[in-house]
């Protein structure tokens, strides 16, 4: 039976992968340098999502300005009306802005070396959300002129907007530098190139285009680690690495 060919698709622009690590007289991942579009690339996502999470907060602030009585255009909206629609449109922005923010950091993450300045990179879409809904649900909550069930509809729905933001800007797989480089040397040691492929609905990266692994994918993605990572995909397949398959069999003989 002949064997179908499959269609290669790049997953970004760069050409080449630019890696720039190494291994230290120590036998430690250390990085040289890394410059051009994957810094660049990370730094646009941040700068649109730091936008998007002033959007939201701004929608909250007009929310607020509603609320105390300072701004009374859109007569023909109710206020109960006119800040459940703030907040959803503040969740909206938030949310958005929190997954552009995911993928920079998946692109440049930071080092675990600074604990506090990993923590808060990965964290900072899960603050923004708090910044973005706390101010305004304890206001409502705490405001005498609003009667009861419109204090408890608009609360609810900022309690429910603010749970979404939340776990939605919640990294449940934060990549660090560390991590990064070390995926990007075990690629290097077996593909020169750096290349690795993955499938539409691969859970993770691999570095053989021939990987058995693909053998239903009538569609293979071609890119970096970087890649790779950017699109929530930070294991490798085991079968593509040979020295990993390895380590795993003597895990599971140690068991």
């Amino acid at each position: 039976m002949e064997k179908k060919e499959k269609k290669i698709v790049k997953a970004s622009t760069n050409k080449k992968s630019n890696v720039d690590v190494g291994i230290d007289s120590h036998g430690k991942i250390v990085k040289i340098e890394h410059k051009g579009e994957p810094k660049e690339r990370a730094t646009s996502k941040r700068i649109i999502a730091v936008c998007l999470w002033l959007v939201g907060i701004f929608f909250e602030v007009v929310g607020i300005l509603r609320l105390k009585n300072v701004i009374g255009w859109l007569p023909s909206l109710s206020d109960t009306t006119f800040l459940i629609i703030c907040l959803i449109l503040d969740g909206i922005a938030v949310i958005i802005g929190s997954q552009f923010w995911k993928k920079a950091n998946h692109i440049d993450p930071a080092s675990e070396k600074n604990a506090l300045k990993f923590w808060v990179q990965n964290n900072l879409g899960v603050i923004i959300s708090v910044i973005a809904f706390l101010p305004i649900i304890i206001l409502v909550l705490t405001d005498k002129e609003m009667d009861k069930k419109n204090k408890t509809i608009v609360s609810v729905v900022g309690i429910i907007v603010l749970l979404i933001a939340g776990v939605s800007s919640y990294d449940f797989n934060p990549v660090s530098e560390e991590q990064l480089l070390r995926a990007e040397q075990e690629v290097l040691n077996v593909n020169p190139e750096g290349t690795v492929y993955w499938a539409p609905n691969s859970k993770k990266y691999h570095v053989k285009q021939d990987c058995p692994s693909f053998s239903r994918s009538e569609t293979i993605i071609e890119g970096s680690v970087r890649d790779a990572f950017e699109a929530g995909l930070t294991d490798p397949c085991r079968r593509c690495i040979p020295e990993l398959e390895e380590d795993h069999n003597h895990e599971e003989e140690a068991e």
